[in-house]
């Protein structure tokens, strides 16, 4: 850009003398620059020199009001700046990456490793005819007959020695037998327990004590018949009671001694401080019918 000086002031409203060529009017302040068309080649401006200060300035006059320049519009936002690309590190601090290994190196160490463990594998020895049995003998003790004639069928199959298949059929055919108790016993039981305890809540513990023994009769005992077997005596024990509490009340001297030898024949603890409060209350029952007997009855 070119700067152009002029001898006069460039404010028409000032119009004053300029002793020197300014770029600013010293009187009003009007710039006093023109543009110039844009030349190919940049011009730089000239340095600004200090006006002097003249002897006497005369006031200006005042500038004409001016409209408010627009607000100039907002820049648009920066693009961001490109992070800088990072630089290769030197060649000392990284150590040179190492070649990749070949194929044929990968197939010798897959051959040196199958030929270990070939050379350390155990060996598996089929299991004999005597351990086939036996294993068959131990599945058919456990009930589990259908693996145990499986194994039989194997046997036969492979023309194992007939001493063996005739062992493990006799060892099949006596499980069969126990298996099959087992199994009567388990739902007899089932059946003992749900009509035992019908019994009991219909408040007839004699009808299930007798139950219990056809079960045990034909069954036999074992712990689970021996806890019911005590939870029916409580039950008759306590009947026994109740029926000495009833002689109680009526004074029936003989019916409340008679019930409490009867409760007392099943012996169970649960029950013994209700049963010595009833002795208790028999020994009272007897003192008062000595007393109130005349003498020479």
């Amino acid at each position: 850009m070119l700067e152009t000086v002029n001898d006069v002031c460039i404010n028409a409203a000032c119009g004053q003398t300029l002793p020197l060529r300014v770029a600013h009017c010293p009187f009003c302040g009007a710039r006093q620059v023109a543009q110039a068309p844009v030349l190919e080649k940049a011009v730089a401006p000239p340095v600004p020199v200090a006006p002097p200060v003249p002897a006497f300035i005369p006031a200006p006059p005042p500038a004409p009001a001016t409209a408010p320049a627009p607000k100039p519009a907002p820049p648009a936002p920066a693009a961001p700046a490109k992070a800088p690309p990072a630089k290769p590190a030197s060649k000392g601090s990284v150590p040179p990456p190492r070649p990749p290994v070949r194929l044929r190196t990968w197939i010798a160490a897959a051959v040196v490793l199958t030929g270990i463990w070939f050379y350390n594998k155990p060996a598996d020895k089929p299991a004999s005819v005597a351990e086939q049995v036996e294993a068959a003998t131990a599945l058919a003790a456990q009930c589990d007959l259908d693996g145990a004639r499986s194994a039989l069928a194997v046997l036969k199959s492979a023309k194992a020695p007939a001493a063996h298949i005739k062992r493990l059929q006799a060892s099949i055919t006596k499980s069969a037998a126990t298996c099959e108790k087992q199994q009567q016993r388990a739902q007899a039981w089932t059946v003992l327990q749900d009509s035992v305890k019908q019994a009991l809540d219909a408040g007839k513990p004699e009808l299930a004590a007798t139950r219990l023994a056809i079960y045990v009769k034909r069954w036999g005992d074992d712990p689970d018949t021996l806890e019911l077997d005590a939870k029916v005596k409580v039950a008759q024990a306590s009947a026994q009671l109740d029926l000495a509490d009833a002689c109680l009340a009526k004074g029936d001297r003989v019916c409340l001694e008679n019930s409490l030898i009867a409760a007392e024949r099943y012996k169970r603890p649960e029950l013994a401080a209700r049963t010595q409060a009833l002795r208790t209350a028999l020994s009272q029952l007897l003192e008062r019918s000595l007393l109130d007997t005349p003498p020479g009855q």
